[in-house]
């Protein structure tokens, strides 16, 4: 329960913290089967689940919302949360019902980095892509914000 209460959790990222403090707890103890325990925390998660004290689908927007505010593309949010052990499909579900500007976030970004940019300026402009693909910017989504400079 202290770990929900900290902040909001996807089943996946539960489940390893979970295993993670069993494994610390009892590692002396060999009576605890590996199967049992596993068993256990996927009961314990699916009761969370069903209480609604976690839902991936909620945690994946919440995550897309947050990261794009901080002005990430969707290149990477969607590593971050496919890292962070969510299935595609779903990440690919909340992504559809979102409604972000992603060229105006890295429009913002552009500006923020590049205050006096020079499009004449090879070295500029390769500096630009660089950051907007590190920032997780698809590549029409570069040349648009590079064309709004």
């Amino acid at each position: 329960m202290q770990l929900l209460a900290q902040r909001n959790h996807s089943s996946v990222e539960l489940k390893q913290k979970l295993s993670l403090f069993y494994v610390k707890k009892y590692a002396d103890d060999l009576t605890i089967d590996n199967n049992a325990l596993s068993s256990l925390i996927d009961t314990i998660i699916q009761y969370c689940i069903s209480q609604s004290w976690i839902d991936d689908i909620h945690y994946i927007g919440q995550y897309i919302d947050m990261r794009s505010r901080k002005g990430y593309g969707p290149n990477r949010v969607i590593g971050e949360l496919k890292q962070r052990g969510l299935d595609s499909t779903l990440i690919k579900e909340v992504f559809s019902h979102k409604n972000i500007n992603w060229c105006e976030i890295g429009l913002i970004q552009a500006q923020k980095k590049f205050q006096q940019f020079d499009k004449k300026n090879f070295q500029q402009k390769a500096k630009l892509f660089q950051f907007l693909a590190y920032r997780g910017f698809q590549q029409d989504e570069i040349n648009q914000i590079y064309s709004l400079l």
